[in-house]
């Protein structure tokens, strides 16, 4: 009996040490992981609306967003940015989108995916260094309406051999834009009035030697 539980008692022992290294390691590892995504992100937000020098973040029930102002003084929007959430081939894909006052995009950033290399991530993949992204590129000035890959009938090129990650890049992006659209489109639609006085009532008319 004592022959069957020593190996058994040993593994469990291995599993134990194991595990309890894997939590120290996650537990020092996982602040500076959050960090880095997190500079990353604040990095790509004033790389997608870059008329905005002041950002200020909103939320409308569970939704969240951010509002560029192009000075300090918050007078006048510069845009929006909105993170965009889609399901990959092999990961969730998380998209910056900076958004025009008109609801069109501004520009968008791909700050994480895990994508099949080669294939997916060429989301993000530079063929020549020189060169913009052209994937991303794709989709600056493009209302939701017209937010689709071609295989859908949309305007966005596919990435060869990785149309479920375009698709969900894609279905993302104008899904949250449309999103925020209905959030935040009334209220900027609202024109201020004009108030109208009746100049007949409640006025005096002062001319030249006093007052009739």
């Amino acid at each position: 009996m004592k022959d069957i539980l020593k190996p058994g008692l040993i593994l469990m022992a291995y599993g134990i040490i194991a595990g309890l290294a894997l939590g120290l390691v996650n537990s020092m590892t996982a602040p500076k992981i959050a960090a880095q995504e997190e500079a990353a992100r604040m990095a790509a937000i004033e790389e997608v609306l870059p008329t905005a020098t002041v950002f200020e973040t909103k939320t409308e029930g569970d939704f969240e967003y951010i509002v560029g102002y192009t000075e300090e003084s918050k007078a006048e929007i510069a845009g929006f940015v909105v993170t965009a959430l889609g399901n990959g081939f092999s990961s969730t894909i998380r998209t910056v989108v900076g958004v025009n006052t008109d609801f069109t995009v501004a520009a968008i950033e791909i700050v994480y995916q895990s994508e099949t290399p080669g294939l997916g991530t060429k989301a993000v993949e530079l063929d020549d260094p020189t060169k913009e992204p052209w994937f991303e590129r794709q989709f600056d000035g493009l209302p939701p309406s017209d937010i689709n890959v071609d295989k859908d009938g949309g305007k966005l090129r596919s990435i060869t051999g990785a149309t479920i990650t375009s698709r969900a890049i894609a279905r993302s992006v104008a899904i949250t834009v449309e999103k925020l659209k209905t959030t935040v489109g009334s209220s900027l639609e609202q024109e201020p009035t004009e108030e109208v006085i009746d100049s007949t009532n409640d006025i005096e008319i002062v001319e030249e030697g006093g007052v009739e």
